[in-house]
C-alpha cells in the first residue's frame, strides 16, 4: 500500500471499531429489559465479533497490502463505517437523555413503539453486517495468496490475542490460517485447526462395497459408504495431459485447500479426501476426489438437468443460484487455481425446502490447474464444451495459456443461460448418453467439425452471438444491472477493456489483481441485486 494511505486506512478501521463499540454499549444498557431484545443483541455481538477480528488483523497487515487490494478493502471499510454511523445515530436519537439505568431502560421500553424500533434496529444491523461480510470476505481470503511472511506473523499474533481474550474458539482466524498454510504446504499431511495431523489420502479400499449413483448430466456421482448415512460426492480426475506427476501434485494441493473451506461461504464442497487408483505395474491411472455434503442431504441434481426440465422458477431463486456460482468462482481463484471447465454440467444443486434451487456447488475439477503452472495448449472439438470457452481457448489447438479471465468468460456464458432459464445444450430422449445438439434457445447451428479447424471463424461468431443475446433477451427478464454483469464477463478479454486490469497490471506476481477486479465488477455488483 502507498505509505500515505496507511494512516487513513487504519484510521477508518479504528473509527469502525469505535462506532460499533459505542452502539453496542448503548444497546447493552437495555439488556434484561426485554427477552427478545436480549436475543437479538447476542446475535449482533456474534456478528460484530467476527467482523472485528478481521478488522484487527487487517490493521496489522495494512502496510503489506497491494494498491488494488487495499483500495478495494478501503472502499468496503468506508461502507461499513457509514452503516455503523447510521446505526449509532439512530440509537442515540432514541435513547432518553441522561444516564440510562436498568429501571429507566425498562420504563423506556414499555412504550411499545420504542421497543419495536429498537428490535428493528438490531435486526437491521445483523442484516447489514451479514451483507458487508459477504462483500468483504472474498477480499479477506485473497490475502492468503500474498507471499509476505508478515501476514503469517500477524495472523498467529491475532489468534493468540483472541484466544486469550475469549477462549479457544476462534474459528474466524483458524480457517484463514489453515487455508494459507494449505496453499504453502508441499507435504501430504498438514495440521488442522486443532493442531492434529490429518491426511488427505484415503485407503484404496475405502469405497469397496459403497453404493454409487450417477448424477444425471454430470460426471460426478453420489456415494453412500457401507454402514454410513453420510452422503459423499465423487468425481474422477483423469491425467489427460500426460504429466501425471503434475496432475497428482495439483490434485493434492487442491484437496488440502478444499479441506479447509466453509462450504456455505465458498460455494464449494469441503473435500473429504482423495483416492488413487494404480495399474498392475503400480502406475497411477486416476484419482478420485471425494466431497462432503450438507447435513441430511438427498442426492443432488445437476444444473444441466434442471435447465433441461424447464420447470418454472422464481427470479429470486435464479439470482440466489447465480450469486452462489459467482462466489464459487471467486474462491477458486482465491485458492490459487483456475477451474477451466465452468458449465452447467459441473454445478450440482441440492433441493431446498421450498424450491428445487437450494444450495448449489461448483464441481468438475477434472481439468483445473494451479495458476503458477503453464497450461497445455491442447483442446478438444466438442462443440458443447467449446460453447463455454473463450475464443482463445476453443478448438483442438488453443491460442493462449489459460488465465483467470477465461473462467470469468465461462461464468458469463453460464449466467446468460441461467438468466434466460433455457438450455443452450439439448440431449435427445433426455439421455446423457445421447449426442448433444444445440438447443433452440441458443439460436446457433454448431457441430464438432467446426472446432477441428485451426483459426476457425466459429469462435468469434459464438462470442458475438452470445453478447447480442444478452443485450436483447436479458434486460426484460433480469434487469439492466444483471445484463451489465453478464456483458462484463463476456467482454473481459476484449482489446482495450481494462475492467479486469491492463495487460501490464495483470502480470502481478501474486495474481491478486484479477481477483480484486472480479470482486468489484462481478461479485459485489451481484450482491447488490435484490428481488
Amino acid at each position: 500500500m502507498v505509505g500515505d494511505m496507511v494512516p487513513v486506512f487504519n484510521g477508518t478501521i479504528d473509527n469502525c471499531i469505535k462506532l460499533a463499540t459505542k452502539a453496542l454499549t448503548t444497546y447493552r444498557s437495555f439488556r434484561g429489559a426485554d427477552a427478545a431484545i436480549d436475543e437479538k443483541l447476542v446475535l449482533v455481538e456474534h456478528h460484530w465479533r467476527k467482523v472485528q477480528i478481521k478488522l484487527l488483523v487487517l490493521r496489522k497487515i495494512s502496510d503489506q497490502l497491494g494498491r488494488d487490494l487495499a483500495q478495494s478493502q478501503f472502499n468496503l471499510l468506508h461502507k461499513l463505517q457509514g452503516k455503523l454511523l447510521q446505526a449509532t445515530s439512530l440509537i442515540e436519537s432514541l435513547k432518553p437523555k441522561g444516564r440510562l439505568s436498568k429501571r429507566s431502560a425498562l420504563d423506556f421500553l414499555k412504550k411499545l413503539q420504542y421497543s419495536l424500533v429498537l428490535k428493528n434496529c438490531l435486526d437491521e444491523l445483523v442484516v447489514e453486517l451479514d451483507k458487508w461480510q459477504d462483500q468483504f470476505d472474498p477480499t479477506w481470503y485473497l490475502t492468503t495468496r500474498m507471499r509476505d511472511i508478515a501476514i503469517d506473523s500477524a495472523l498467529a499474533e491475532s489468534r493468540t490475542e483472541q484466544a486469550t481474550a475469549s477462549g479457544p474458539n476462534v474459528t474466524t482466524l483458524d480457517k484463514m490460517i489453515a487455508l494459507r498454510h494449505a496453499i504453502k504446504q508441499d507435504n501430504k499431511t498438514l495440521k488442522g485447526e486443532s493442531g492434529t495431523q490429518f491426511s488427505i489420502n484415503l485407503p484404496a479400499s475405502g469405497l469397496h462395497g459403497a453404493t454409487e449413483t450417477s448424477i444425471p448430466f454430470s460426471a460426478a456421482r453420489a456415494i453412500m459408504k457401507n454402514r454410513s448415512t453420510k452422503l459423499l460426492i465423487g468425481e474422477t480426475v483423469d491425467p489427460l495431459s500426460g504429466n501425471i506427476s503434475q496432475v497428482k501434485v495439483d490434485v493434492e494441493n487442491l484437496a488440502r485447500r478444499l479441506k479447509q473451506i466453509d462450504p456455505d461461504a465458498f460455494g464449494l464442497l469441503c473435500c473429504h479426501g482423495i483416492s488413487k487408483h494404480f495399474d498392475a505395474a503400480n502406475r497411477l491411472l486416476s484419482i478420485d476426489m471425494l466431497y462432503e455434503t450438507p447435513e441430511d442431504s438427498a442426492p443432488p441434481t445437476s444444473l444441466r438437468q434442471l435447465l433441461l426440465q424447464q420447470q418454472p422458477v422464481s427470479v429470486s431463486a435464479i439470482i440466489r443460484l447465480v450469486k452462489q456460482l459467482v462466489r464459487s468462482v471467486s474462491y477458486i481463484h482465491a485458492c490459487d487455481f483456475v477451474h477451466k471447465n465452468i458449465r452447467p454440467e459441473n454445478v450440482i444443486v441440492f433441493s431446498g425446502k421450498t424450491s428445487s434451487l437450494g444450495s448449489s456447488f461448483l464441481l468438475g475439477f477434472n481439468q483445473f490447474r494451479n495458476t503458477n503452472f503453464q497450461t497445455n495448449l491442447i483442446g478438444d472439438p466438442a462443440w458443447n464444451r467449446n460453447l463455454y470457452r473463450h475464443p482463445q481457448r476453443q478448438g483442438l489447438c488453443v491460442q493462449d495459456r489459460y488465465v483467470m479471465q477465461h473462467d470469468i468468460y465461462s461464468l458469463g456464458v453460464c449466467m446468460l443461460e441461467i438468466g434466460l432459464w433455457k438450455p443452450f445444450v439439448w440431449y435427445p430422449k433426455d439421455s446423457a448418453d445421447a449426442a448433444p445438439v444445440p438447443a433452440v434457445a441458443l439460436g446457433l447451428s454448431l457441430s464438432d467439425t467446426q472446432f477441428q479447424t485451426l483459426k476457425s471463424t466459429t469462435s468469434l461468431r459464438i462470442k458475438e452471438h452470445l453478447v447480442q443475446l444478452a443485450k436483447t433477451e436479458l434486460p426484460h427478464k433480469l434487469g439492466d444491472m444483471y445484463t451489465a454483469i453478464v456483458l462484463a464477463c463476456l467482454n473481459c478479454l476484449d482489446a482495450g477493456n481494462e475492467a479486469f486490469g491492463t495487460e501490464q497490471e495483470l502480470a502481478d506476481e501474486d495474481g491478486i489483481l484479477v481477483g480484486v477486479r472480479f470482486i468489484e465488477n462481478v461479485l459485489i455488483k451481484m450482491n447488490e441485486i435484490s428481488i
